[in-house]
């Protein structure tokens, strides 16, 4: 088996994807190889950038389920706050079901109030959201994976069947740094997933993680941008590429130093792969390559190749 199918691609179309280039992407992404392509659930650019394309999530995901043959996929993560759960545990099963079980389910509590006011979502605070968060969790599970839901609480209830049943188990992702949510990616989710920024957070998480799920395996992976490159001039033409898309107030140099200094996979060829292998050895089974230039086919296929090459 290709080593590509441990690794997978994120995309932010958020931050300006047509619906057309998303499929575009996807299918080249399933064509090379890669495992897995998530794409992120949000209402409007998380740069502060507004006037620009924000594919609706979950209407782009029964697009990628229809586009695709065998490419797992789904959302990293999707808000409670503006999910219903029991509405998203249906849409779930409506698309795992579809697809042949190649739906990944991420769930969080969410974070970007902008978009919750602008929808005219209420944006609560944190321990409120955890709350919903944990509340959302009793009856998405209990629907997907019982087939019907009978609870009664404070921010949400549901009493009805799942139909249609999911096909085959619903792979659950729970993504988020806080202890509570970490907490509940060890007790009920298969996969924890962490967005990167330092190491003393992962090793933090990943401690946690373990010692609550004490006889549960539970999958961690890792999501965040990346950069990457032949040699250190294309590299630094990459990295011009991203702050030309993203309209970044930075230099290249800035830019690679900025991601580096995150804990992000950056550099030339062996300077990645060693960065990734790095991170395998402290435990994560899984990538997940945030893609800041779409566009850039180039990109995926170096990406492809590196990692076919490396691993």
């Amino acid at each position: 088996m290709s080593p590509l199918k441990d690794f997978g691609i994120m995309l932010e179309p958020q931050l300006g994807m047509t619906m057309n280039q998303l499929i575009r992407t996807t299918l080249q992404v399933e064509e090379i190889g890669f495992g897995y392509l998530f794409r992120s659930d949000h209402l409007l650019p998380t740069d502060g950038r507004r006037g620009l394309d924000s594919p609706e999530c979950w209407t782009s995901l029964g697009a990628i389920g229809a586009a695709t043959r065998g490419i797992k996929f789904g959302p990293m993560v999707s808000p409670i706050g503006f999910h219903n759960p029991a509405m998203l545990a249906k849409m779930v099963s409506t698309v795992h079901s579809y697809s042949g079980g190649r739906l990944q389910l991420g769930i969080g509590a969410g974070w970007y109030e902008s978009e919750y006011r602008a929808h005219g979502y209420e944006f609560p605070p944190f321990a409120a959201r955890v709350e919903q968060f944990d509340e959302a969790l009793k009856i998405i599970l209990s629907m997907i994976r019982d087939g019907r839901v009978d609870f009664d609480g404070k921010h949400f209830s549901a009493h009805t069947d799942c139909l249609p049943r999911p096909s085959g188990r619903v792979h659950v992702i729970i993504g988020g740094r806080s202890k509570h949510v970490i907490r509940n990616a060890a007790l009920y989710a298969d996969e924890w997933n962490f967005f990167t920024k330092t190491s003393y957070d992962f090793v933090r998480g990943k401690k946690l993680l373990e010692e609550t799920a004490i006889e549960r395996k539970v999958l961690i992976s890792e999501t965040g941008p990346f950069l990457l490159g032949r040699t250190q001039s294309e590299l630094e033409k990459k990295a011009l590429a991203v702050i030309s898309e993203q309209s970044l107030n930075l230099t290249p140099a800035e830019l690679i130093s900025q991601l580096r200094g995150d804990g992000s996979p950056c550099g030339t060829v062996s300077e990645f792969v060693e960065q990734v292998r790095k991170r395998i050895d402290a435990g994560v089974s899984r990538f997940y390559f945030q893609l800041l230039t779409p566009e850039d086919t180039s990109l995926i296929e170096l990406l492809a190749d590196t990692l076919n090459q490396g691993f």
